[in-house]
């Protein structure tokens, strides 16, 4: 299995979508309103409970992004009375002084309790995107999962926390929170595939997506393409006009 993944906004949903064009589908559904997508449920439900049991995020139900209802409900509050509200939910969803910090203690316990589930569902996938497995990659390769290549994208962090604001994913007062969390995951990934010695493939957005050729010569397939046929995907997917940069 060929693993895509990397904070949001670095140009993951880029290459899900290079891959499907090329007929390597990784799954899930393409977001218009956000511009990104392909993450197939089984495994970001999967991503998630792990995450939750190393205490990265709280357990389902009680997590800063369950607070979506909330966000909902407000935007259809005037105006002019958003802002208290919308401070109420940011102090909920930011209320941890510092980053996600997983608990290493618990690696072992969580691999075996989820590792035949995440074996037995690598096994049957070719590609898969997820920017979760910055997380929780560690348990995927404590379990066995046949993870062939990681390909990594990078983008500088304030970029990255930038977009996200710009498309509303977080607000300005959680920079320094998301800051933190992006370099912690990136991390985290580089000493999981350095621990089992994993390949992995580091592409800097946006810069791959104006250099094809280089592109080609180093993403993994799970089956060879021809330059021809890899081309006319990448000029089927690539819009440059969605990278503010």
């Amino acid at each position: 299995m060929i693993v895509i993944t990397g904070p949001g906004r670095s140009g993951t949903s880029f290459l899900a979508s290079l891959y499907r064009e090329l007929g390597f589908d990784p799954g899930g559904a393409w977001r218009e309103s956000v511009n990104a997508g392909l993450e197939d449920k089984k495994f970001t439900d999967l991503n998630e409970a792990v995450s939750a049991a190393l205490g990265v995020v709280p357990a389902p139900g009680k997590g800063p992004n369950h607070l979506r209802w909330m966000d909902r409900l407000v935007k259809r509050l005037p105006l002019k009375v958003r802002t208290p509200f919308n401070e109420v939910i940011d102090q909920l969803r930011y209320r941890r002084p510092g980053i996600d910090v997983l608990d290493r203690g618990k690696l072992d316990a969580v691999a075996q309790t989820f590792g035949p589930e995440l074996k037995a569902l690598a096994e049957q996938t070719s590609v898969i995107k997820d920017p979760r497995f910055s997380w929780t990659l560690q348990v995927w390769l404590m379990s066995g999962a046949p993870i062939e290549t990681v390909v990594l994208c990078l983008r500088p962090i304030d970029s990255m926390v930038t977009s996200r604001i710009r498309g509303g994913w977080i607000r300005e007062r959680a920079r320094s929170w998301a800051t933190g969390n992006f370099a912690y995951g990136i991390g985290l990934t580089v000493a999981a595939t350095s621990e089992f010695r994993t390949p992995v493939v580091q592409l800097l957005f946006p810069g791959f997506l104006r250099e094809p050729e280089d592109l080609y010569a180093r993403l993994p397939l799970p089956e060879p393409r021809t330059w021809e046929e890899f081309h006319r995907a990448y000029s089927a997917v690539v819009d440059e006009s969605l990278v503010h940069e």
